[in-house]
């Protein structure tokens, strides 16, 4: 192992400041880290966090903020069999496991039933421990509402979601916010209603959002957080509880306090309080960015975004640098492994180019998926057993390396994790995150290991 990965000779020394000269030639001054992680997505963050955690000098660099500002702030684990009709699944675990028997090159299959299971209680520990507790475990699916009034099953919830479970049918009231434009209280009430879940709707209107012309989901979360505001909405609400026997509000509950202010809420009401996922920017999804954040720079990594990676140096089988736009030059990252979680079509980690050919835009590795621009999609537009473009991604082996078409790893030192890989139509399943954290997960624990041996 210590000869198929050894450390660069100039991991030691030098300051910071690597450029590239106009003549294309690299002069490397800065220090290397032993993890360079691309994408700040839910993939990319838990793979920093767990290599952080083995004792790796990680950085992650990233284009934005990562897809978690977009996501619902779940862990979507299984939601729906192979062919995407029929009932949502109640028990993933059962799900897992035919899966993985049937789909062995699942990025599923290649983590196990037991990583993903330790995946989800690594999560689990470290929100609890940030005062943010996900609810649920691997052998059962909530039923929470969507912004559309539809049944969402999922894995893991934040404590703030789960009294909106569908699988309760006592009555439910839905609130909106005049001047919220992302949230429609009408629309879900009366998708529920049309489910056999009773609900009724109401939209407030209150001072202290009059003075505010644009009303988005941050501005909220943050009215949410002072005292006098949640007296407002209390005041507001009570005349109109009715039967209600739980109270659903956007997700927008406060930022950094989430669960003080339903707590609050629940007090103020006499009822149950939740959140229902709206239109981005993802509050819960943001809260849980932050969490993830703050545990790599408590074990020593950082996260840099505004940094698009846009090529690479590979040499003898290996990567030696990627490199991202600086202001008026490229900057080089050099690390001993690099993991690519730039996510899949979906992402932006792959791209169509003018000719049809499925390109994966940092190294140009081989896509695995359709061949032909007219093998994209199927005739039914509703098929249920979805487009085949949406499960290309690359093929990588046991160690997650991506392979050539012979299955050999391409890169000694690269790694994928997340929806770059193929195999898998992560919307239609619901299986996103789920597939993001426990590859995320194994890959971060597998650098961790790798860099601890070539060190020994």
């Amino acid at each position: 192992m210590r000869d198929r990965f050894p450390l660069p000779s100039t991991c030691e020394g030098g300051e910071e400041g690597d450029q590239v000269s106009h003549n294309g030639t690299v002069t490397y001054t800065g220090p290397a880290v032993d993890v360079l992680i691309m994408g700040a997505g839910l993939a990319g963050l838990v793979a920093a966090w767990q290599a952080a955690a083995g004792g790796c000098r990680v950085r992650v660099v990233a284009r934005g903020p990562g897809t978690l500002f977009w996501h619902a702030g779940c862990v979507d684990l299984l939601g729906y069999e192979a062919s995407g009709a029929g009932e949502p699944i109640a028990a993933p675990a059962d799900a897992l496991r035919r899966l993985i028997q049937d789909e062995p090159s699942h990025p599923y299959a290649r983590v196990g039933l037991e990583g993903v299971e330790a995946a989800l209680r690594a999560l689990q520990e470290l929100c609890e421990a940030a005062g943010y507790p996900l609810r649920g475990d691997v052998n059962r699916n909530w039923l929470l509402p969507s912004a559309a009034g539809a049944f969402r099953p999922t894995c893991l919830a934040p404590e703030t979601m789960v009294a909106g479970d569908l699988a309760r049918r006592d009555p439910l009231l839905i609130v909106g916010f005049e001047g919220m434009l992302d949230f429609y209280p009408e629309l879900v009430a009366d998708n529920l209603a049309e489910q056999e879940r009773p609900a009724r709707s109401v939209r407030l209107d209150l001072p202290a959002l009059r003075e505010r012309r644009l009303l988005t989901p941050v501005t909220l979360a943050r009215l949410f957080e002072r005292a006098d505001f949640r007296r407002d909405v209390a005041e507001a609400l009570r005349p109109k509880l009715g039967r209600a026997a739980r109270v659903g509000f956007p997700a927008v509950l406060g930022l950094d306090r989430a669960l003080e202010v339903k707590r609050d809420l629940e007090t103020r009401l006499g009822r149950e309080v939740f959140e229902i996922p709206a239109l981005p920017p993802s509050v819960p999804g943001m809260r849980l960015h932050a969490i993830l954040v703050e545990a790599i720079r408590r074990a020593g990594g950082e996260v840099l975004t505004g940094m698009e990676v846009v090529r690479a140096d590979v040499a003898d089988g290996r990567v030696e640098a990627v490199f991202t736009e600086a202001a008026a030059r490229l900057k080089p990252h050099r690390a001993h492994a690099f993991v690519l979680a730039t996510g899949g079509l979906l992402g932006g980690g792959i791209v169509a180019d003018a000719e049809g050919r499925l390109r994966e835009v940092v190294l140009d590795l081989p896509v695995q998926g359709p061949e032909e621009r007219l093998q994209w999609f199927r005739q039914d537009f509703l098929a249920p057993e979805g487009h085949p473009v949406y499960a290309a991604g690359l093929a990588v082996d046991g160690h997650f390396r991506p392979v050539d078409a012979g299955g050999a790893p391409i890169y000694a030192n690269l790694f994928a994790a997340g929806t770059i890989l193929a195999g898998e139509d992560y919307l239609r399943r619901r299986s996103l995150d789920g597939v993001a954290l426990a590859t995320g997960y194994a890959v971060g624990r597998r650098v961790a290991h790798i860099v601890r041996e070539a060190a020994a």
